[in-house]
């Protein structure tokens, strides 16, 4: 075997050393050639001139060379004879393949004749030596022939001269200038030599350069002639310039002629608008690549081809389309069948190639924000465990510190909660995952709200909160009031934490109102010291924290921008206004819904409302209902905790017997069901993610128990917050739903609401 591939090798390196050599071949001819046809043109007009001058010197010279006039005569007659008889021969066969040899016989004449002149006037040797030198110079330059044929002219001219100085009298030596002359002369032969060699390398280089173009010109008909794809060119009205056989052929013509006649926009484009189309793309782009389109052959019936067209300019500004097309009627046809085929393949590798895609996103998103918030993350969580070490240590000198440094971790664990919230918002617009929750909502209960969460804020800082809603606002709107309210609780903190002094003002106004949309405008308003003009386009990057004029930087920079994407999801936008020592103003737009849906309805009743039972001012976080202080706690409701978490199970265990529950705890779903069968429970709080059985599953089988004890109330506990997650929990039978971290006060509202309803 490798005999074999070393022979084939060898051969293969031997065809193309004789390859090279027949091109090598075939170049020199052509130069040859060219070299013989180019210089008949200059030999046929020094013929002419040599032609004229001898007669001018016949008519002139024998009058004032006297004394040999017959000599003179004899050979001026000679030499317009020679170069008569030479320009005739040079439009014979002959002439036309022995230029040269023409051209030496005419510079010989030329030469002998001034040879002559020297030898019988010597006082003129230095009128003719300048005068034969400038002819051999000239010459040299206008025949740019092989600059050997130059070194024979300066031979036998020179021979010629210094003949007629060493046969002459020794008077010519006496002659002024004579030495001049002579180095004169060899000086023009070694110029005209020099001359020579420079004009044939130039008019090499360009023979050489027209070779190339030639064997270009010739590859280029023989591939437009032979190419199987059809060739042509248009002009912009779509009459054909060019057309090559296969085009002819592709659309069923005979020859040439038949569809030179047609015009290519009316005649072959079945559907105008594919040209409309393909003319405009070549106008803003200038050629079009790979332009799928159905041709009307000759017989009428179609083809579809793909074509490669573009734009042309010629240097008189004419413009014309160029391009190819090729005939994919039976490839088409094939993609197609193997479209049907394929379909339930690509479903599939589409759904595997949206999971990588998404867990690529989430593995990217993880690495980003581990290095960007761990400052962030750590500076609260740094207060959390310190205060509670100093706890731990009994590092409090009374009962006042204690309740202060458990209130300061208390501070410090909700602005890390705050943290990871929008890191988990972030995250998900990031990732693209971010989805509006649609609920009936009452947006002014919505604004009430945020304004007790801010006011208490702002009362320590001595801040005046107003708030404005104009009276054509509609009451209720579909929408995401959770998201709403999180833009604006974010604008407000931001306010009151960038305002030492003056007030912070709301205003929602109806912007714009359709059948099924109203717009709403609102602005958050502050007297704070205001964002310098060059930082305004900072605040929504994410991860970018504007500093404050005392240059600490607040928060983590992600509020703004989590606001920006809400409102970007509610098609809406936002804008800033701000003047340094006067104040901020952030003006959004959002887009919601007026029209009732019976989901919405249905959710509605699906779901109890506990808010109405929120007063307006929030919860007063310092006080907690001790047990006996109302009927419920009274009668020492039985509550099943079901908690997987030891430590999660110790607290939540903890809050509910302080508040007055009688609380027997279980850690996982079939430890549940099992407390449950035995009916001493008046209802269950449930956690969602459990290793061995989860929630969701221990419910429903809950559910499929008979009587009493499979309607018992049900809670679900996670930490889970989504609308989708509180959706998935009351479609498997739960009756309500709790977010982790508990709020103690929401917690017990809840519990107490749903034993309310089961009494």
């Amino acid at each position: 075997m490798l005999t074999t591939v070393g022979n084939n090798n060898s051969k293969t390196l031997a065809s193309t050393k004789t390859f090279n050599k027949t091109l090598e071949i075939k170049l020199k001819e052509y130069i040859k050639e060219e070299n013989r046809r180019l210089v008949i043109g200059p030999f046929q007009s020094l013929a002419k001139f040599t032609a004229f001058s001898g007669i001018v010197s016949l008519i002139f010279e024998v009058r004032f060379f006297t004394q040999h006039s017959v000599e003179v005569y004899i050979s001026r007659l000679a030499s317009v004879l020679i170069a008569f008889l030479l320009l005739l021969l040079s439009n014979s066969k002959f002439g036309k393949r022995h230029p040269v040899l023409l051209i030496h016989v005419l510079l010989i004449s030329i030469v002998a004749t001034f040879g002559l002149m020297i030898y019988l006037y010597p006082n003129t040797l230095i009128f003719n030596s300048h005068i034969i030198s400038l002819i051999i110079f000239t010459a040299a330059l206008f025949l740019s022939w092989e600059v050997s044929n130059q070194i024979v002219v300066a031979i036998y001219y020179n021979m010629v001269f210094a003949a007629s100085i060493l046969f002459n009298s020794k008077t010519v030596y006496m002659l002024p200038n004579m030495i001049e002359s002579v180095i004169l002369v060899l000086v023009i032969s070694v110029m005209a030599i020099v001359a020579s060699y420079i004009n044939y390398r130039l008019r090499h280089e360009s023979l050489m350069k027209g070779y190339e173009v030639a064997l270009s010109e010739k590859k280029f008909r023989n591939i437009f002639e032979n190419s199987a794809e059809g060739v042509f060119q248009i002009s912009s009205k779509g009459k054909f310039l060019t057309v090559n056989p296969a085009f002819v052929k592709m659309h069923g013509y005979s020859n040439e002629e038949e569809i030179m006649r047609l015009n290519m926009i009316n005649d072959l484009f079945v559907r105008q608008s594919d040209w409309e189309l393909l003319s405009k793309l070549l106008e803003k782009q200038g050629k079009v690549r790979n332009y799928r389109v159905q041709f009307r052959k000759k017989d009428g019936s179609e083809i579809t081809v793909r074509m490669n067209v573009r734009i042309n300019i010629e240097e008189d500004e004419t413009m014309f389309y160029e391009g190819s097309i090729q005939d994919i009627t039976q490839q088409v046809q094939a993609e197609n069948e193997r479209q049907k085929a394929l379909e339930a393949l690509r479903q599939e590798k589409l759904k595997a190639d949206t999971a990588a895609k998404k867990a690529q996103q989430e593995s990217n998103y993880k690495t980003k924000f581990l290095a960007n918030m761990s400052h962030e993350v750590r500076t609260p969580m740094n207060s959390v465990m310190g205060f509670l070490t100093l706890i731990e240590n009994d590092l409090f000198e009374n009962t006042d510190e204690l309740k202060s440094f458990a209130r300061d971790a208390r501070f410090a664990a909700e602005s890390l909660l705050d943290i990871i919230n929008n890191i988990l918002d972030i995250s998900k617009i990031e990732a693209g995952k971010m989805e509006l929750d649609e609920a009936e909502f009452d947006i002014r209960n919505e604004i009430h709200r945020v304004m007790s969460i801010i006011g208490q804020t702002a009362k320590q800082k001595s801040l005046t909160v107003e708030e404005s809603i104009d009276e054509n606002v509609p009451n209720i709107l579909i929408g995401d009031p959770t998201r709403y309210r999180q833009i604006i609780l974010n604008l407000l903190s931001n306010a009151v934490k960038f305002t030492e002094y003056g007030k912070i003002s709301l205003s929602v106004k109806l912007n714009s109102k359709t059948a099924n949309y109203a717009e709403l405008l609102t602005t958050v308003e502050d007297t704070g010291h205001g964002i310098p003009s060059e930082k305004l386009q900072l605040l929504f990057e994410p991860y970018v924290q504007v500093k404050s004029k005392k240059g600490k930087k607040e928060g983590t920079g992600l509020g703004l921008v989590i606001s920006k994407e809400f409102i970007k999801l509610m098609h809406g936008e936002i804008k800033v206004e701000s003047k340094v020592g006067v104040g901020s103003k952030f003006i959004f737009t959002v887009k919601m819904r007026l029209q009732n849906s019976e989901s919405f309805d249905k959710l509605s009743q699906e779901m109890p409302s506990v808010v109405e039972a929120v007063s307006d001012n929030g919860f007063d976080e310092n006080v907690v209902e001790k047990p006996g202080t109302s009927k419920t706690t009274e009668l020492k409701k039985r509550i099943l905790l079901v908690e997987d978490n030891p430590i999660s199970q110790n607290l939540e265990m903890k809050i509910l017997k302080e508040v007055g529950y009688d609380v027997e705890a279980v850690s996982n779903g079939h430890e549940a069901i099992e407390a449950i069968k035995t009916g001493t429970f008046d209802i269950a709080l449930m956690d969602v993610e459990m290793t061995d059985m989860d929630g969701i599953t221990a419910t429903k089988k809950v559910r499929e128990m008979p009587g009493k004890v499979g309607s018992l109330p049900i809670i679900a506990v996670t930490a889970h917050s989504s609308m989708k997650d509180r959706e998935k929990c009351l479609a498997a039978g739960m009756d309500d739903y709790i977010a982790k971290p508990i709020n103690i006060h929401f917690l017990k509202l809840t519990i107490d609401q749903w034993l309310n309803t089961n009494r």
